[in-house]
């Protein structure tokens, strides 16, 4: 069954990024305005946020992302992440 987290995207409200298949996390530096999430697929899905110093916004993906695995297949309700950055927009390629 596919499990989604739910981020909020400023101007957007929340939307939600799939935990199914992600290979790896990625913030380039401290000073990074953006992190992104590879799945095995080949896509890429970027968050664009403000400058995140602790890696924070990884961190919580992360956890955010194993909260939400572990759960039963049948519970469907997505975890919500609190990122502590504003999200200004979350693309996929």
């Amino acid at each position: 069954m596919e499990k989604f987290i739910k981020v909020t995207v400023t101007g957007l409200g929340q939307q939600l990024v799939s935990v199914s298949g992600v290979k790896l996390i990625d913030e380039a530096s401290a000073t990074a305005t953006a992190t992104t999430i590879h799945y095995a697929d080949g896509t890429v899905t970027t968050l664009t946020h403000a400058a995140d110093a602790n890696f924070s916004v990884l961190l919580a993906l992360q956890n955010a992302m194993q909260q939400a695995l572990i759960k039963p297949w049948t519970d469907l309700v997505p975890v919500e992440v609190d990122l502590n950055v504003a999200v200004s927009n979350i693309a996929n390629s």
